[in-house]
């Protein structure tokens, strides 16, 4: 994971190794690297590019529904404030993704 930009918010934008993956071409397993980018917000949030958007990857919290008309639970994030548990959090999160999605033919 390298630092690429701090914008001027205080947004930190990190890129990823490139992620190995098997795909299909004709029938065939082939190799496919793609390359990912992590972002860091002063806000509290952490979330990772997709194929056309950011998704949250921040825990989430259950919430249990209340007696005015929410019977449903609902999820509320966890912001992390402090920089180095969001960097601990982001570090520890980027592992995790790395061992479910990197293939090996």
């Amino acid at each position: 994971m390298k630092l690429v930009n701090i914008n001027k918010n205080g947004t930190l934008k990190f890129k990823l190794k490139p992620i190995v993956k098997k795909v299909y071409y004709n029938g065939e397993p082939v190799r496919e690297s793609v390359v990912k980018h992590v972002y860091s917000y002063n806000s509290g949030y952490v979330r990772i590019e997709g194929n056309d958007r950011l998704y949250q990857i921040n825990k989430v919290i259950k919430i249990k529904p209340n007696t005015k008309g929410n019977y449903f639970e609902m999820y509320e994030r966890v912001l992390l404030k402090n920089p180095q548990e969001r960097y601990k959090y982001l570090v520890e999160w980027v592992e995790r993704f790395y061992q479910r999605n990197t293939v090996t033919i």
